[in-house]
């Protein structure tokens, strides 16, 4: 029976090879399948910040042959002496000045308050005892709202007005005030992504 008991054990072996070689056929054919794939590319750049300046009554074209980059106080745009020359008592004077954001965003401008230290015209220690003369940024040109800060969308202007006021000096009280001149006023524009 022994010999029996072999083939009987063989023919198991077979069969159980045979149903493993089946299967792994079977699962082999099953793991196939259709495949696809997508594939992104991207490219990334910065923005381009740049704030220009003009002194003008009107919107200059959006060329930057009209336009001053001023980017620093030495290469500041000039508002034209003749605008507040011979000031007199109880005068204001305004000057329209422009503001072109021409970046590839949106610039958060803000101005600070404005330098008047040691001024002779503006600084009221240095006019004592008489008063001083006013100087301000103003959205309006009848100087009513003090500018301070505002979004300027990328490819926009901006029209805001200089402001020079005299108070009412007299004589001779104020006699020290006639023939002063101002050192000269930083209007200084600061444009900042938000």
């Amino acid at each position: 029976m022994s010999g029996s008991r072999n083939i009987t054990r063989r023919r198991i072996t077979v069969i159980a090879l045979a149903s493993v070689a089946v299967l792994g056929f079977g699962a082999a054919i099953t793991t196939a399948a259709w495949t696809d794939n997508v594939w992104f590319s991207a490219e990334a750049d910065t923005a381009t910040v740049e704030l220009y300046g003009a002194v003008a009554d009107a919107q200059p074209a959006l060329d930057v042959a009209n336009w001053q980059d001023a980017d620093t106080e030495a290469t500041a745009v000039a508002i034209p002496a003749t605008a507040f020359e011979s000031l007199t008592p109880s005068e204001t004077r305004t000057v329209s000045i422009w503001l072109w954001n021409d970046s590839t965003t949106d610039l958060s401008v803000s101005l600070p308050t404005l330098d008047l230290t040691g001024d002779p015209l503006f600084d009221p220690t240095e006019t004592a005892p008489s008063s001083p003369a006013s100087i301000g940024v103003f959205t309006d040109a009848a100087g009513t709202t003090p500018y301070t800060a505002t979004t300027l969308a990328a490819g926009a202007t901006l029209n805001l007005y200089v402001v020079v006021r005299t108070p009412a000096w007299t004589s001779p009280a104020d006699d020290a005030m006639q023939n002063v001149t101002s050192a000269g006023v930083s209007i200084p524009f600061t444009g900042t992504t938000p």
